[in-house]
């Protein structure tokens, strides 16, 4: 072992909120399940933000006043145009690969509340293979709430860009990936998506990262690595890029 030193690293997390077409009869539900969300993080914490119609737009910029936050939440209001599910991850990828680097660098966290309603992103391929290299660079977690609203026939299924996106990006990053199918889900969901993110923040805002060199002459794999904790009463969780679990308490 070379070295062990204390990391102080925040998190910080952007809301992505569907208001596109028929998103009206569901709109107390999601304010009621975004206000619950944003009153389970912790004190200090920053969030933002932001609809997804008719394209991605700030509705709070990072801010950890927590009356400011609520206050959005009640600016939200429906939108006629399909939502921009797709291009608003890419562009939330692209806020913190420009923002978390340096020394003040933070684990940044996306909730996505989104239905399967008409999606109309113009992002490509290769915006879609940027967007994923982001979230693996800076370990972005991702969670989202799918809500069924769109018809299904035997030929299409409205929704079927955003699902596949979704369930890839929460899988890829190791986050929560909720389909639901009535409204009512979305206000108990949102604060236990929300007491998830505080147990990973408590867990995660101070660390010992501790860097080890194998032995001069040393070839060929690890193995498997190992650590143990000896102080009584205490335990711990090793993490190769210090994220845990997102499973929460």
């Amino acid at each position: 072992i070379e070295r062990m030193e204390l990391v102080t690293r925040p998190v910080k997390v952007q809301v992505l909120v569907d208001n596109g077409m028929g998103t009206g009869n569901q709109l107390v539900q999601f304010r009621n399940g975004l206000k619950g969300f944003f009153n389970a993080l912790p004190l200090g914490m920053e969030a933002s933000l932001i609809t997804l119609s008719p394209q991605p737009r700030w509705v709070v910029r990072s801010t950890n006043d927590r009356v400011q936050l609520t206050k959005g939440v009640d600016l939200i209001a429906p939108d006629t145009g399909a939502t921009k599910f797709i291009d608003g991850l890419v562009e939330a990828s692209e806020r913190i690969d420009q923002d978390n680097r340096g020394r003040e660098r933070y684990y940044p966290v996306i909730v996505v509340l989104s239905t399967t309603g008409p999606e109309t992103s113009s992002s490509r391929e290769r915006d879609l293979e940027r967007m994923v290299q982001r979230f693996r660079e800076q370990n972005v977690t991702v969670h989202i709430v799918m809500l069924g609203t769109g018809p299904q026939t035997t030929n299409t299924v409205t929704g079927a860009r955003q699902v596949g996106v979704g369930k890839f990006v929460a899988d890829d990053t190791r986050g929560r990936y909720e389909a639901i199918a009535a409204p009512t889900r979305v206000m108990t969901l949102l604060p236990e998506i929300g007491e998830m993110v505080a147990w990973a923040h408590l867990r995660q805002h101070q660390q010992y990262r501790i860097t080890a060199t194998r032995p001069e002459a040393s070839t060929g794999p690890l193995g498997d690595l190992a650590m143990a904790i000896t102080r009584p009463g205490v335990s711990g969780i090793a993490s190769l890029d210090g994220r845990v679990p997102s499973q929460g308490p």
